[in-house]
């Protein structure tokens, strides 16, 4: 355990390091805008891919690349990453976007993450894993039906008529769903962040409701503990609380999300091991808060030192800090956390670990 503690703990120093670099060389080589708008919707556009990537292909997918070593393997799986943003960012940018970037097409792209992970994850690729078996198909399959779900459900709940008068502001552009954009946009990111606490549960509840775990009706009540789950949160801290809603869903839902991954990803799904659910997910959920409250402030402390001096927050302006703090959290760092401990397995912290055992060992003989 101690072993998978200390690569935990080196691999997120990693992951900070590689983040920074990203982020202060984007920004340094652009600007704000351009890294806000471009940089992180091209990474946002390749993360469903990538979740797929993990999760469906168990990054062995095309079978070469399973024969590859560290650290051409991991070189292989983020060229694979680039290539897929290089894919995906034109399309949604033409047809959703319609050729504009706007805010319409960025709550888009981030609600694609979150339906990629309730397919993935909650309903096991299904419907797609009951019309193939061939790995590739099923992943890319996965990946077309979950863009394909997503703008349906923009379409139905998401409404922008309130941006009318913005310079990229069209009738033809506002899917005008049930809701206003930002309200759908903070519940949807709520949910998904529900969907990583599930996760740290091992979907307790859901297997001591169920006797099968046949989908889709795993996926279903798993749906509905979620969405009952996000509603009351939702409502504590927005209807009572009375927190605006782009502020919650930046300091709660992304940063849970982000804290999750942090306790299982960099803890590689194995801490507290020997505790039974739901104990076990209550030490995860408590680890993830802490590390969420953290990593919040961490990135709100850099960000003028990035930027060259503080974002305002808010609807006025467009909710740039907001905006900055989540792209940088989930659209650049979330990405470079599944970098190293899936596509490159801690390497090189891995490697230089067996090599100083190895060392230790010839040592003593």
């Amino acid at each position: 355990m101690m072993n998978i503690i200390t690569t935990g703990i080196l691999g997120f120093v990693l992951v900070l390091a590689i983040s920074a670099a990203l982020i202060v060389g984007f920004t340094a080589a652009t600007d704000t805008k351009f890294y806000l708008n471009w940089i992180g919707t091209f990474f946002m556009c390749a993360t469903p891919f990538q979740i797929m990537m993990a999760v469906v292909w168990g990054n062995k997918i095309p079978a070469s690349v399973e024969k590859l070593a560290q650290p051409r393997r991991g070189v292989v799986l983020t060229g694979m990453f680039v290539l897929a943003g290089a894919a995906i960012t034109p399309i949604l940018f033409f047809t959703v976007g319609q050729g504009v970037m706007s805010p319409i097409l960025i709550h888009y792209i981030i609600q694609s993450v979150g339906v990629s992970l309730l397919v993935i994850i909650v309903f096991g690729c299904w419907p797609i894993n009951k019309l193939t078996t061939n790995p590739i198909v099923l992943g890319l399959g996965t990946l077309v039906y979950c863009y394909l779900l997503n703008f349906i459900l923009f379409k139905l709940f998401y409404d922008y008529s309130f941006m009318a008068g913005a310079p990229f502001y069209t009738e033809a552009l506002n899917p005008g769903g049930l809701f206003n954009g930002i309200t759908a946009l903070t519940f949807a990111v709520t949910a998904v962040a529900m969907v990583m606490v599930l996760v740290m549960f091992e979907m307790w509840p859901v297997p001591n409701i169920l006797k099968s775990g046949e989908q889709p009706l795993f996926g279903i009540v798993a749906m509905i503990l979620l969405l009952i789950t996000s509603a009351i949160i939702y409502y504590l801290f927005v209807g009572v609380i009375g927190m605006e809603p782009m502020d919650f869903m930046v300091r709660g839902p992304v940063c849970i999300i982000f804290g999750a991954f942090l306790v299982d990803n960099m803890m590689q799904f194995q801490l507290f091991a020997t505790i039974k659910q739901p104990l076990k997910g209550l030490a995860k959920l408590l680890l993830c808060l802490l590390g969420a409250f953290a990593m919040y402030n961490l990135y709100e402390w850099v960000l003028p030192y990035i930027v060259g001096s503080d974002l305002p927050a808010g609807p006025a302006t467009g909710y740039a800090k907001e905006a900055w703090i989540a792209t940088a959290m989930l659209g650049i760092t979330f990405p470079v956390i599944n970098f190293v401990s899936g596509a490159f397995d801690f390497w090189p912290i891995k490697r230089e670990k067996a090599l100083t055992t190895q060392a230790e060992t010839e040592e003593k003989n």
